[in-house]
């Protein structure tokens, strides 16, 4: 069973070594074939791109696609991703892929954020909920596979803790849990 992992630096483990990334646990845990096509910086408009050149011509089993953020950061809307996830899951759908929501960990703003003059931090965050909210219904609405990244972080009692210094990116206990997520989600099983 093949898994390719699409999306941004969260996939890929920005200021993380491979072995510490939730893609590499998550490959060890389950077994199988875990890709890791995570790019700093990318956004879904670049995600989709990829997928069709890059990700579906490798013939996976499951793409998880996870991202948003950037695209937020970068606009101060979610509008964007939302239809570049929708085209990525008719596209896996259409050639027999199965589609996986990776809904993405909450932006938070500690003050050592390098995005600080580039965006309006509380209209991100704003933004990120709704793009987090309208990301569960589009999950619940289709029917689709999910892992809920945010949800784990959220309900974390030391949000905070989960984070490199700049508030963006997870650590090392972030990508623990992330990992941990993905098991509970219970969607990769042997039989697959």
């Amino acid at each position: 069973m093949k898994t390719i992992c699409l999306g941004d630096s969260l996939t890929y483990g920005y200021g993380l070594s491979p072995d510490d990334t939730w893609v590499t646990r998550a490959e060890e845990a389950l077994g199988g074939e875990w890709v890791n096509c995570g790019v700093c910086g990318d956004t879904t408009s670049g995600m989709l791109s990829r997928l069709s050149a890059e990700v579906l011509p490798q013939k996976p089993h499951y793409v998880l696609m996870t991202g948003g953020a950037n695209d937020i950061l970068l606009t101060g809307s979610f509008q964007q991703a939302q239809c570049a996830i929708m085209a990525m899951v008719h596209q896996c759908a259409h050639v027999g892929v199965r589609p996986v929501i990776g809904i993405t960990v909450p932006i938070r703003d500690d003050g050592a954020n390098p995005w600080l003059p580039l965006t309006d931090m509380r209209k991100a965050m704003a933004a990120q909920r709704e793009y987090t909210a309208w990301l569960r219904l589009f999950v619940k609405t289709m029917r689709l596979r999910c892992v809920d990244f945010a949800a784990a972080f959220e309900s974390h009692p030391d949000p905070k803790s989960l984070y490199q210094e700049d508030g963006l990116h997870p650590n090392a206990a972030g990508h623990r849990l992330m990992t941990q997520t993905l098991l509970e989600s219970h969607i990769w099983r042997v039989e697959d």
